[in-house]
């Protein structure tokens, strides 16, 4: 039977699924809008209460610093001359409730001294902050300036004694002589902003209030909660979870929030959306019955939860049948494709089962990948001989047989795989370690065939040849190629650090420029060169263990020791 078939018998289902599912994104969709209208109507009340307190707080932040750099630039201190800067700034600024210039005891002739101005009634009013009552000292608006030595915003709270007024000050330091004699403050009233939380109507009962950074209640229909407790003082241990959460939720800086609980002052089941007024530092929430926005849609709601257990009902039974023969291959198929993205090719699919179609299929992934397959292997084998060309070209240039290449390579192919590499990345050593010396193709002949010792000059433009081989194979996509450049540029770091050309020093050094540092020493002090007899092994390693934990890292070093056999084995087949 073919797809097509079978496809037709799940026609009928189908159109119910996608009837009720139809209804299911109806409604959905419709609650979406709904609580999104109401979302977004909190939203951009957040954001316009936001913009007018940061209008007010950048005002009053300028007013307050303007008063400091007054008292800073007055050649004398009097108390006339401070009264009339603190009038003069109420006059010119309508906004300023009230204001004081508070000098720390001891720093002016005036001593303790803080005239304070705010507006009555009838104009202007005036009293003294520095009074036992009171001593303005001990309050957070004086000793944070003077303790940070710089400007902050109070706590909003109610001045009891200057007219009853919900407020928040800021003070910033007064600078005199470079030392701090006192603060400037300015009060912002609150009462205009927060009565227009207060009336707010959110779809029916909903409504809104603010909580200052420490939960501190700014606006709240509940007047009762407009007191010196925080909403953390009596919820964050309330045994009422719904109490217990909206206290955690409305004292965390952590953006916009839309969640789901009981307000715990109404009983009823809502929404609340919270978002951060930034320049205060408040949060700005919204309270609005779920069941009251929702009510119209609870109908269809219902309809749709009916529909839908009737169809998937009737699919969970066609699908019972259509999964173990349609189902099943296609999976496979899919698990076929992720081998092959893996690079595994060696699982062929079952040409045999499942429908017409799927068994075309699977001859046909079958093919493909034996034909992918050959490909990558053609690739992989046409990359390596190019490598093995690349690297012998380099060390044809410095009068070295090809054979130091294949004993270097296959030297750092054992200690690797007995260092613990998997066999991928031996392979690849195998090859990248062979290009260990490529940037010699950059060095002037006079200087790499040169017979006699090389002058200090020509032996810095020698020393460059690992970063000539570093940017011959950088930027290559190649893992081959990437690890190639790392041998290249750092098979003559020492592990104390001493080598060139960076020093880099211990495990900075990458483990392959390690493995290639020992191997490729050791192959060139056993080897016959012009100027030098060839080393027997047990006197090449016995330097090479001499230079443990100088040169060489002292692990592979131990590594090698005990591989020497292979290693003698490797040289006797590759001599030159």
């Amino acid at each position: 039977m073919t797809i097509r078939s079978r496809l037709l018998l799940i026609l009928a289902p189908s159109l119910l699924v996608i009837f009720g599912g139809l209804i299911f994104v109806i409604y959905n969709m419709t609650k979406s809008s709904v609580l999104n209208h109401v979302g977004h109507e909190a939203m951009y009340f957040a954001r316009s209460y936001g913009n007018e307190i940061d209008g007010l707080t950048g005002s009053a932040t300028k007013v307050a610093e303007g008063m400091a750099n007054a008292v800073q630039v007055a050649p004398n201190l009097d108390d006339n001359s401070i009264q009339s800067l603190i009038k003069t700034t109420l006059i010119q600024n309508p906004l300023i409730y009230g204001a004081t210039i508070a000098l720390s005891p001891g720093s002016t002739n005036l001593g303790q001294y803080s005239p304070y101005f705010f507006r009555g009634h009838k104009g202007l009013l005036h009293q003294s902050l520095a009074k036992p009552s009171y001593n303005y000292t001990s309050w957070d608006w004086y000793k944070t300036p003077i303790k940070t030595e710089r400007g902050a915003w109070a706590e909003p709270y109610y001045d009891r004694e200057g007219g009853n007024t919900l407020m928040t000050t800021y003070s910033t330091p007064i600078f005199k002589d470079d030392r701090i004699i006192g603060v400037a403050t300015v009060d912002l009233s609150l009462d205009t902003l927060t009565k227009r939380v207060k009336s707010l109507k959110v779809d029916g009962t909903g409504y809104a209030f603010i909580v200052s950074g420490k939960g501190h209640y700014i606006a709240h229909p509940d007047k009762e909660l407009l007191s010196k407790e925080t909403i953390m003082d009596y919820g964050g241990d309330s045994a009422d979870p719904d109490l217990k959460r909206l206290s955690l939720l409305l004292t965390k800086d952590s953006g916009s929030n839309s969640v789901s609980i009981i307000d715990p002052f109404t009983g009823k089941k809502s929404w609340i959306v919270t978002t951060p007024i930034v320049s205060a530092g408040w949060i700005f929430a919204i309270i609005f019955p779920r069941n009251e926005i929702l009510l119209p849609l609870t109908r269809l709601w219902n309809v749709s939860i009916a529909i839908s257990i009737i169809v998937f009902a009737l699919l969970l039974i066609v699908i019972a049948w259509v999964s173990s023969s349609v189902a099943n291959p296609i999976i496979n198929l899919v698990k076929q494709t992720e081998r092959y993205g893996a690079g595994d090719f060696g699982i062929k699919l079952d040409q045999t089962k499942g429908p017409d179609e799927i068994q075309k299929v699977s001859h046909a992934f079958n093919v493909m990948g034996d034909a992918i397959n050959a490909q990558i292997e053609e690739l992989r084998d046409t990359q390596k001989e190019i490598v093995a060309h690349l690297a012998r070209a380099a060390e044809y240039r410095d009068s070295v047989t090809g054979m130091h290449i294949e004993r270097m390579s296959r030297y750092c192919t054992v200690l690797g795989k007995a260092y613990g590499m998997c066999d991928d990345d031996c392979e690849r050593l195998l090859y990248a370690s062979q290009m260990h010396d490529v940037g010699k193709i950059g060095i002037p002949d006079g200087i790499l065939l040169k017979e006699g010792a090389l002058d200090s000059n020509e032996w810095k433009i020698m020393l460059t040849h690992p970063q000539i081989g570093e940017l011959i194979l950088s930027s290559s996509n190649s893992r081959l190629i990437q690890l190639a450049e790392r041998v290249a540029y750092t098979h003559h770091e020492h592990w104390d650090g001493s080598g060139y050309p960076r020093g880099l020093k211990g495990e900075e050094i990458p483990i392959e420029g390690r493995i290639a540092c020992l191997c490729d020493v050791f192959d060139s002090l056993t080897m016959e060169r012009p100027y030098k007899a060839a080393w027997t092994v047990g006197d090449a390693f016995a330097e090479i263990e001499s230079k443990s934990g100088i040169h060489f890292d002292p692990y592979l070093v131990e590594i090698f020791k005990g591989i020497l056999p292979e290693i003698i084995r490797i040289k006797k087949q590759f001599a030159a």
